[in-house]
């Protein structure tokens, strides 16, 4: 073996791994993810993607950065607030294009693309993308997403953009809890974008509110609110489904009514042939955050009032639950509002009360085993309060234990007389027992005396005859000794 080729080889090796760590007389040591801050560390939005790795957090503060970014690293970036933590196009290209899987995006001011055919955000081929808590505006597209599946689209404000959310030939991806207004179209699907989900968002002043056509497919729509859209949809060449889990969306053109009162319509609402929302809701549908004990919870609203001031709140001395809202209605007619409340929030509901007045409320749905349903019915303008009271809860457990002590208490009463009965039987078994072993020992003492004087009887008998045979026996002698005598 030549040594000091294989030792040259080494070498050579280890001043290529070297070479390849050096840029621009800089070390760079890539190890944990870091977090870099813009402009504490780099100017630039930029600048920093340049210098971070896959992994890293890029956080950026409050200020306007004029630029026009391309994310191509798996990585987080996070604006400081999205009011003030904006990054302006400058009406050139795509603001921010995404060409790398499992990044996100949240806390910016996304706006001013190229206004011809710019993107606020374009997400292209890559997935598992999170673009949440924006403000997506001015844009020609506020968000694209083409050729990409498991994205998520969520919590964002998307406004004054040509297309709010565009799916070019994508499938897979979650669109929820987004105010998309004031778009010339709020959403649009086509071109086979198929099976993706919308739930959640609130569609309003757009001249069409959702817009699919060229086989976009099987994709869901569900707890969307449609208000003032020119066109609330128009669907051409695709049949989609518009309900989940018998609960469909909010139009504010839909005419029907509810008389069994559950918050739901009684008569489907007719989108365009194969596109019917078979559950159509009766009002705004709203929901609202709750964390108690270390818990998440979801309350949500159905209701023709708009609800404002939600509260959850906590009376420790009382050990009670509250929930508190205002809900207002434009003019005096009858308002609703269906109420669902998680049980792991509030086992029961114990009282309703409208401007402090108590209330009938009509729970529905109680095949459902996980939320409470309740529909309550007022008129103008009001407050109302759900309470929950704890202390009442255990005071009913207390009383179901004592029943049920009284019961097993019953049940031992029950097979205690059984058993003085089955006592008692066997009790009247034993002196039935007795005398007839009385009557039986008794005719076994006279029978055994019968026997006993039979049997002096026979003895008697026998001796006599012995002796009546020992008589004639010898009287027989005696004649024969006589006859021999003669």
């Amino acid at each position: 073996m030549n040594t000091p080729k294989i030792i040259l080889v080494l070498f050579q090796i280890s001043c290529l791994c070297l070479a390849m760590t050096l840029k621009n007389n800089e070390v760079v040591v890539k190890a944990d993810s870091s977090t870099i801050k813009v402009p504490d560390d780099y100017p630039t939005i930029h600048e920093a993607l340049n210098k971070a790795g896959s992994g890293d957090t890029i956080f950026v503060r409050k200020g306007i950065y004029a630029e026009n970014i391309v994310i191509n690293k798996s990585l987080t970036l996070i604006g400081e607030n999205r009011e003030s933590t904006i990054i302006d196009g400058g009406a050139r290209g795509n603001v921010i294009s995404v060409k790398a899987p499992n990044v996100t995006i949240s806390g910016f001011t996304v706006r001013n693309s190229d206004p011809s055919m710019g993107c606020g955000i374009l997400i292209e081929l890559f997935g598992n993308i999170v673009i949440s808590n924006n403000n997506i505006r001015n844009n020609k597209i506020g968000i694209r997403i083409s050729s990409s599946s498991r994205n998520q689209i969520c919590g964002n404000i998307i406004s004054a953009n040509y297309i709010g959310i565009q799916l070019f030939s994508s499938s897979d991806n979650a669109i929820y809890r987004n105010v998309i207004f004031d778009n010339a179209v709020g959403i649009n699907a086509y071109y086979y974008s198929i099976g993706n989900i919308f739930y959640e968002n609130v569609i309003n002043t757009n001249n069409w509110g959702v817009l699919l056509f060229s086989d976009s497919d099987n994709n869901v729509f569900y707890h969307n609110n449609f208000i003032d859209n020119f066109y609330n949809v128009y669907a051409e060449q695709t049949a989609n489904i518009w309900c989940y889990n018998c609960e469909g969306n909010y139009w504010d053109d839909y005419k029907g009514e509810d008389l069994d009162k559950n918050g739901i319509g009684d008569t489907p609402y007719i989108i365009a042939e194969r596109n019917m929302d078979y559950y159509p809701l009766m009002g705004r549908y709203y929901t609202f955050d709750v964390h108690f004990k270390e818990e998440d919870y979801r309350i949500s609203i159905v209701s023709n009032s708009t609800i404002s001031n939600f509260a959850f709140k906590v009376a420790a001395e009382f050990r009670a639950r509250i929930i508190l809202f205002n809900a207002s209605i434009a003019n005096s007619s009858g308002g609703f509002s269906r109420v669902i409340i998680p049980k792991g929030l509030m086992e029961n509901v114990h009282a309703v009360f409208v401007n402090e007045n108590e209330v009938n409320a009509t729970l529905t749905n109680a095949a459902d085993t996980k939320n409470h349903y309740l529909y309550i019915e007022y008129s103008g303008n009001c407050s109302i309060k759900i309470v929950y009271l704890e202390l009442l809860d255990l005071y009913h457990q207390l009383l179901d234990k004592i029943r049920s002590l009284n019961d097993t208490n019953n049940i031992l009463i029950d097979k205690i007389n059984t058993l003085n009965e089955t006592l008692h039987d066997l009790l009247t078994n034993w002196s039935d027992f007795q005398k007839l072993f009385f009557n039986i020992n008794t005719s076994y003492q006279v029978q055994e005396q019968n026997l006993k004087n039979l049997a002096y009887i026979f003895a008697l008998a026998i001796a006599i005859f012995i002796m009546v045979t020992i008589y004639l026996s010898k009287v027989a002698n005696t004649k024969q000794s006589r006859i021999v005598e003669s």
